[in-house]
C-alpha cells in the first residue's frame, strides 16, 4: 500500500501514488497511479510546491507533471518504467523535476 501527501491532501493507494502542493495558490492534488487523471493546472517553473511521489513508474510522474504544469514534460524512454520515490518541500516545481531527471520544453502550439 503506498501512501503520499503534502499539503491537507493524503491518499492511499494499491499501487504507486503522488500528490503536489502549491503554496501561493493554497491548492493541491493526489493521484493513484491507477487513476490516470490530470489537475489541469498551469504552473510556472518557479511554483513552490510539496511533492510526495511513492512507488510511481517514472512515465506517470512525468504525465502528472504534465497536467500541473505550463511546459511540455520530457522523460528518457529508457527510464518510463522506472519506481521513484521522491519527498521535496517548499521546492521550486523546476528543482523537483530536477531530482526526477525530467527536463520540460515549451509546449508547441495547437495547429
Amino acid at each position: 500500500m503506498a501512501n503520499c501527501s503534502a499539503g491537507q491532501c493524503r491518499i492511499e493507494c494499491d499501487g504507486g501514488c503522488s500528490c503536489v502542493y502549491e503554496y501561493e495558490a493554497d491548492r493541491c492534488t493526489c493521484e493513484c497511479f491507477e487513476s490516470g487523471g490530470s489537475a489541469g493546472w498551469n504552473l510556472g517553473l518557479t511554483a513552490h510546491v510539496v511533492v510526495s511521489i511513492t512507488d510511481l513508474p517514472l512515465g506517470q510522474v512525468a504525465t502528472m507533471f504534465d497536467g500541473l504544469i505550463a511546459r511540455d514534460v520530457m522523460v528518457p524512454a529508457s527510464r518510463l518504467q522506472h519506481k521513484v520515490h521522491l519527498k521535496m518541500e517548499r521546492v521550486a516545481v523546476s528543482h523537483a523535476l530536477e531530482e526526477l531527471g525530467l527536463r520540460t520544453e515549451k509546449r508547441a502550439e495547437a495547429r
